[in-house]
């Protein structure tokens, strides 16, 4: 029996280019925004509220958790006119508090236990109400929510709707587990005051939703933000993070207190990195995704930006420091390569010392001392900067630098720099890591480095490429054969 042929079915031109341009449009109404310092994504739409912004909540250098706010559209289509500055956000206050319903969800990228959970947003609220009854409230619902699941993991997602009466209601995972009143301004204000924890959401709400046009229906709205989210992808703004410290922050103890690293790392290196980020992005856009050491190294931002110059030079200063700092097994007299040239430069490791120590104590102010290798002088040198200031600007290389910022040292030594000098070259001078640097700046160990390299990784990478090239001749061979 003859079989009927298998019918085909054949599209025109015009068909594809129509399911083409349906399915854009399915696209386009889908709107999210993602947070960019931990990529959660926030749908545009909860239960008919509009999303306003996202941002990231940290800890230090941890990212605890994103946000997102959802109220309703006719409060952010009155921001539409408001200007693209952070005052707005007051008039955003005032409005939300006659609105029926904010809604805000906190997705989390790290895992807190039910009490530390609890007592975070309750330590928050605190500053911004004097009902410590309804505080104590909310931290109850928090924690007995939480613990249900036993921790907030990644994934959690703990949701706080401030309702038309004035107070909070608070769900783990879609579970609704109580109301804590009075407390509706408070809660707003932890996220959108002036104090507010996360200035990455605070920046976010005003970049999406003020000086918008197209102002009117929802879907108007919805089609703005992601014009303005769009628009906010192609400025590529500056998103600079805070590096983990190499070791514990009790590492260094005795000789530098955990309380000290704390307080150089969590608040000071923050602020630096963070005020490098917000200068950045008020620079020209050809500057925002520049890195640290670009930033320091480029003599135009040095002249025209010594605000964004300092805070960058502070900011690869304290990276190199605690690179500089070991926790075990550091300091003392070095061997290698940079051994001999401190006993060829400044007669011994002793003499090195006294004017490591001698230069500290001539340091007027804040600063940075440094032992550097001077390349045109081909010699070492002990360098003293102000401020942010780094010896790569006069064209010396830094080895080794020890952070003579008083809050560096005031909480375990008081004034006794000298004291402190000498513990850290004691105790703590990683000098694998100097003569590592040494070893870059002079060119020393480049024949064994090289060696090495091609021993490890160069002869296997030149077999792979001989064999593909050798593939690729025999299926050019075949298929000249077969023609």
């Amino acid at each position: 029996m003859r079989r009927s042929p298998t019918p085909t079915t054949h599209f025109s031109s015009s068909s594809l280019v129509t399911l083409f341009l349906l399915l854009c449009c399915r696209a386009a109404t889908v709107h999210a925004l993602t947070d960019p310092a931990t990529t959660i994504q926030f749908d545009d739409t909860r239960d008919g509220l509009s999303l306003f912004g996202v941002g990231c909540r940290k800890k230090g250098p941890i990212k605890v958790y994103s946000v997102g706010m959802y109220s309703d559209a006719g409060t952010k289509e009155s921001l539409a006119t408001q200007p693209k500055s952070t005052s707005s956000l007051a008039a955003l206050r005032n409005a939300l508090q006659s609105t029926p319903l904010t809604t805000f969800v906190l997705k989390m990228n790290f895992k807190v236990g039910a009490e530390k959970m609890a007592e975070a947003i309750a330590e928050s609220v605190i500053p911004r109400t004097s009902n410590m009854g309804a505080v104590d409230t909310l931290k109850r619902l928090i924690a007995d929510g939480v613990a249900a699941k036993g921790a907030a993991t990644p994934g959690t997602v703990l949701t706080f709707d401030c309702t038309s009466d004035g107070s909070v209601k608070v769900s783990v995972d879609g579970r609704e587990v109580g109301s804590a009143p009075d407390l509706c301004q408070a809660f707003t204000g932890v996220f959108l005051d002036d104090k507010a924890v996360s200035p990455s959401f605070r920046e976010s709400v005003v970049d999406n939703c003020c000086e918008v046009s197209g102002t009117g229906e929802s879907s108007e709205a919805g089609s703005a933000t992601s014009s303005s989210q769009a628009s906010h992808f192609w400025q590529r703004k500056s998103n600079l993070k805070v590096p983990q410290l190499p070791y514990k922050y009790s590492a260094l103890q005795p000789v530098i207190s955990e309380k000290t690293m704390r307080l150089i790392h969590e608040e000071n290196y923050a602020k630096c990195i963070s005020n490098v980020n917000q200068l950045l992005n008020d620079c020209e856009p050809k500057h925002r995704k520049l890195s640290i050491e670009k930033i320091i190294s480029n003599s135009e931002i040095r002249q025209s930006n010594p605000e964004l110059y300092n805070n960058a030079g502070q900011c690869y200063n304290l990276n190199f420091f605690f690179k500089c700092m070991k926790s075990k097994g550091g300091g003392g007299e070095p061997g290698g390569l940079v051994a001999k040239a401190i006993v060829r430069d400044f007669g011994s490791y002793q003499s090195l010392r006294k004017e490591m120590v001698s230069a500290a104590k001539r340091t007027f102010g804040s600063g940075w001392l440094w032992l550097g290798y001077n390349r045109q002088k081909k010699r070492l040198e002990v360098v003293r900067t102000s401020g942010g200031g780094n010896p790569l600007t006069d064209k010396i290389i830094p080895l080794l630098t020890i952070n003579m910022w008083e809050n560096a040292y005031y909480l375990d030594y008081q004034g006794r720099r000298a004291d402190y000098v000498n513990a850290c070259l004691d105790r703590l001078v990683n000098w694998n890591f100097v003569e590592k640097n040494f070893k870059h700046a002079t060119g020393e160990g480049f024949v064994n480095d090289t060696i090495h390299a091609a021993t490890h990784r160069g002869l296997p990478l030149l077999a792979a490429m001989y064999t593909a090239n050798w593939a690729k001749h025999q299926a050019i061979h075949m298929l000249f054969r077969q023609s």
